[in-house]
């Protein structure tokens, strides 16, 4: 957001519109696509494994005239397959009107036989995907639109030259996972209301956790329904 602040803006008007002066919760997913391509483009830009999870074929096998002996490992190369111009134009420009049409969940996707319509690799392919990505899917999208909701997230300046800074997309922590390095940027909420809002929320939730920091009950608003299910109520 700090790097494509256009996008934020969408989001942000998006949110106005829908959601007004309340925070928006898993009820709005079919009324907020631009938030949910954000969290499908999110997902194709800057994948948690660059390499995915290793597997292992059983039998000898034969692709595309390759020899591939049985025992061998198989990587599906996430990061190739997102940043491949000819499926995704301008990969690191980070779009999310890729998605804009695509109502599809990340288990519908990821079950699609047809695997150009896949929105992404995250979670892997075949008979060993992740098995949490509902839980990803709802998680991520809280997090986006909630996030930009409550908060303005800006550049900040260098304090010699009064330039703003912009966080290179390319320094990543090295290791398994793609992890961004730590990077200046400014955040606040984006009015006192809001703000308000997010403490008394915060209290609310505290409220419905035990000692183990677990749900006792899951608020309104938290729980995860199906878009045919949502949009009949």
């Amino acid at each position: 957001m700090v790097i494509f602040p256009d996008v934020a803006k969408a989001a942000q008007e998006e949110l106005d519109r829908v959601c007004g002066d309340r925070m928006p919760d898993l009820n709005d997913v079919p009324s907020l696509p631009y938030i949910r391509a954000c969290a499908k483009e999110s997902l194709r830009w800057m994948p948690g494994f660059m390499l995915g999870i290793p597997h292992a074929v059983t039998q000898d096998d034969t692709y595309l005239g390759y020899h591939i002996p049985a025992g061998a490992m198989v990587i599906l190369n996430v990061w190739a397959v997102h940043n491949d111009p000819k499926r995704h134009p301008n990969p690191r420009q980070f779009d999310p009107l890729r998605y804009i049409d695509d109502k599809q969940t990340s288990i519908d996707a990821s079950n699609n036989p047809d695997a150009t319509r896949r929105d992404h690799f995250v979670f892997g392919a075949g008979r060993r995907k992740c098995q949490g990505m509902h839980i990803a899917d709802r998680s991520l999208f809280l997090a986006i639109s909630r996030l930009l909701w409550a908060f303005d997230f800006q550049r900040a300046v260098d304090r010699e030259t009064g330039r703003e800074i912009v966080p290179d997309m390319d320094d990543l922590a090295e290791g398994v996972m793609m992890l961004p390095k730590p990077f200046e940027a400014k955040l606040g909420p984006r009015s006192a209301s809001k703000a308000e809002c997010v403490r008394r929320e915060w209290a609310d939730m505290e409220r419905l956790l035990d000692e183990k920091a677990q749900w006792k009950e899951v608020p309104e608003g938290l729980i995860w329904k199906d878009e045919q299910e949502i949009e009949g109520l």
